[in-house]
């Protein structure tokens, strides 16, 4: 990964986006994309949506989602403790302990996140499962009036994360779920900047993927593509405990996985097996069986169908602080969409 790309990665990773609030983030990617395409445009949800145009009718969109997972203020009681709702899915039974940033008035407050400890708990020793209501945010807040002078119902909050590299390849941080897809999505616009294409391609940085899907679901209803290729991540199954024979065998560091299944374009998907294996380009499989859980789930049936496809990036501990992936697997799914975009052409056969 070049300098300029692990720069833009990381600017990309770092800011706070959570579902529905993702200005900041698309300001970071316009930036990137400055000077790269013929027209970088939002819309009234907040996707972002950046053009190349090529010298067919052929229409060619590939979307990451610039949301993340978080959660918005929801109540504050008597003595200072906030109470929250999600944006987003969330394991709650991972959160007690974790530090948040809450984004108020354009400053960070911290926040801890508590609950109960087990030798304080009433009952038998079975524990019951914990729901969001169970556990709260202890910013240091004399009483309810000291709270609200730093926080306000409805504002945003992400998990405190710092990037990390573990390793020459391997790197940890918040929110690869899903900046590493708007990442790729740039990523191949940039690298196509100076070549001649036959596709309109189209580079999307789609909103709200984690609550409500809407802006793949309206950006592709805008842009009308003949194909459409989401970029996300998904679970590995490199680590221990994980039921090989329900997850299949996807690892970091052996490319990213292309998902087979009922909402995929089969031809698609083998042209792109076909490019892998021509360039001797690493390429995983995974199944879909019905929905994939990513935004190809709101384009496969946008009005007459989309030939889609799902191409994503191994992720472990994903929707937790601690995301890991491997940067080689991104440097994979950028050249092999770069690849794909800049040979594909009205010829290719989409029939079914």
């Amino acid at each position: 990964m070049n300098k300029s790309n692990k720069e833009y990665l990381y600017k990309l990773l770092k800011v706070a986006s959570p579902s529905g609030f993702e200005t900041d983030a698309q300001k970071i990617t316009r930036e990137y994309l400055r000077g790269t395409c013929d027209d970088i445009s939002s819309d009234v949800n907040g996707n972002l949506i950046a053009f190349k145009r090529g010298q067919s009718d052929l229409k060619v969109m590939i979307v990451g989602h610039a949301d993340e997972i978080g959660f918005m203020v929801n109540y504050i009681d008597e003595n200072g403790y906030i109470y929250v709702k999600p944006l987003g899915g969330f394991d709650v039974s991972l959160l007690p302990g974790l530090r948040l940033d809450i984004h108020h008035a354009g400053k960070i407050v911290r926040g801890i996140i508590g609950k109960n400890a087990p030798h304080m708990s009433r009952g038998d020793s079975d524990t019951p499962k914990l729901k969001m209501e169970d556990i709260w945010i202890d910013i240091g807040a004399k009483d309810k009036k000291d709270a609200e002078k730093k926080v306000s119902i409805g504002d945003i909050i992400t998990y405190h994360s710092q990037i990390e590299e573990l390793s020459e390849d391997l790197i940890v941080s918040k929110a690869t779920d899903n900046k590493v897809g708007v990442y790729i999505a740039a990523a191949v616009m940039k690298a196509l900047a100076k070549t001649s294409i036959q596709a309109n391609y189209y580079a999307v940085s789609s909103v709200g993927e984690e609550t409500t899907m809407k802006g793949s679901r309206t950006s592709s209803y805008k842009i009308e593509p003949d194909i459409a290729i989401a970029v996300d991540v998904t679970f590995s199954s490199d680590v221990p405990g994980a039921d090989k024979r329900k997850f299949g065998d996807v690892k970091l560091g052996k490319g990213p996985t292309l998902a087979l299944g009922a909402a995929l374009h089969p031809g698609l998907n083998k042209h792109l097996q076909a490019l892998a294996k021509k360039h001797k380009i690493p390429l995983q499989l995974e199944i879909s069986p019905s929905y994939t859980g990513t935004d190809a789930d709101a384009i496969h049936a946008q009005r007459n169908g989309v030939a889609t496809a799902v191409l994503s990036i191994p992720n472990r501990y994903m929707h937790s602080p601690n995301e890991i992936i491997n940067l080689q697997d991104l440097d994979n799914a950028v050249l092999l969409l770069t690849e794909f975009v800049k040979t594909v052409d009205a010829k290719i056969d989409l029939s079914r």
